[in-house]
């Protein structure tokens, strides 16, 4: 499949035989912001705790059903063995720093699903045995996550059956070794409100890893010593590491920025097309501060100097968030 922009992901990271630093905070782990107007919608019941309203709202993005549709069975106080909050799935990797957290179970039309969550709820992983039933319905659930929608706004424009040719399912990041595998697997392009969403995965859906690349921003050398990288997905995810400090952290635009931030990043994705940002200090500085920033988006329009600032600062504020 032809794909749409350049593919620069660093969630290879995540594979023993192809990291060489510490794990990332796995995808199917949800960095929640209570301080955001729209981390919690607000018709779940204000008396749940942080970690109960963040299990409904996980479950109410997967399964469509708004959270009055959704009960609360148990909540029981767990100590969790690693930082996947003892959910391991595929080579996935996982810090093994101990977490404080709950095991909560909720109802659905029938149906019992395991949450395991932290102590306030910023981090939600679905419990083994309750994914969807399909490697396309794993994928629609995790953009349903990342973008705030219901089921019904997403549709699967194409699911290819496919070889890759490495163990990064061939989606690779500068300088991140990857293992030279056959790995069986699939592309799975999802559509919502006109635009087109790349993803690759394993052939169980086990991984699910975006493919359709929107910025990329560095910040390095200067007087303070940064090497700072971050790389923002169309579909929502955000990564970011720094060479100081390798664990790097996934995160999602639903869950990192209120609604109105997310609208105009989506807004300059539409309005703005390809461009290569330069706001580094001149040749022969002391101290020089490489700052750099690319731009993937679908529109024509030329972005004025001010467009330019306001990027620059959406990127630096969105790796402080991602980062933190």
């Amino acid at each position: 499949m032809k794909k749409v922009f350049p593919i620069f992901v660093l969630l290879v990271m995540l594979f023993a035989a192809c990291a060489t630093q510490a794990e990332p905070t796995p995808p199917s782990v949800l960095p929640v912001d209570d301080s955001q107007p729209d981390a919690t919608p607000t018709h779940i019941p204000a008396d749940l705790t942080p970690a109960q309203q963040a299990a409904v709202s996980a479950l109410s993005d997967i399964t469509g059903l708004p959270a009055d549709k959704i009960t609360l069975v148990s909540t029981e106080a767990v100590t969790w063995p690693d930082g996947c909050l003892g959910v391991q799935r595929g080579e996935m990797m996982c810090t093994q720093a101990l977490v404080e957290g709950f095991k909560i179970v909720l109802e659905a039309e029938g149906r019992e699903y395991e949450f395991h969550t932290n102590q306030n709820g910023s981090a939600v992983v679905l419990a083994p045995g309750e994914l969807s039933a399909s490697v396309e319905d794993a994928v629609v659930a995790q953009l349903t996550q990342n973008l705030g929608l219901d089921k019904k706004d997403i549709s699967v424009v194409s699911s290819e059956e496919v070889e890759f040719s490495d163990a990064c399912m061939d989606i690779a990041m500068p300088d991140v070794m990857c293992a030279q595998v056959i790995t069986p697997g699939k592309i799975i392009v999802l559509e919502a409100d006109g635009v087109q969403y790349e993803y690759h995965t394993s052939a169980d859906g086990g991984r699910v890893w975006p493919a359709t690349l929107a910025l990329t921003w560095k910040r390095e050398d200067g007087i303070a010593g940064f090497c700072d990288n971050m790389t923002v997905f169309l579909s929502g995810e955000v990564y970011t590491d720094n060479c100081k400090s390798p664990d790097g952290r996934m995160g999602t635009f639903s869950r990192l920025l209120s609604t109105g931030e997310r609208d105009q990043f989506n807004n300059w994705v539409a309005e703005f097309g390809k461009v290569e940002l330069d706001a580094s200090d001149p040749e022969g500085v002391a101290d020089r501060m490489v700052v750099t920033l690319s731009f993937f988006g679908n529109g024509n329009g030329k972005l004025a100097a001010a467009d330019e600032e306001a990027l620059f600062q959406w990127a630096q504020d969105m790796y402080q968030k991602a980062s933190q």
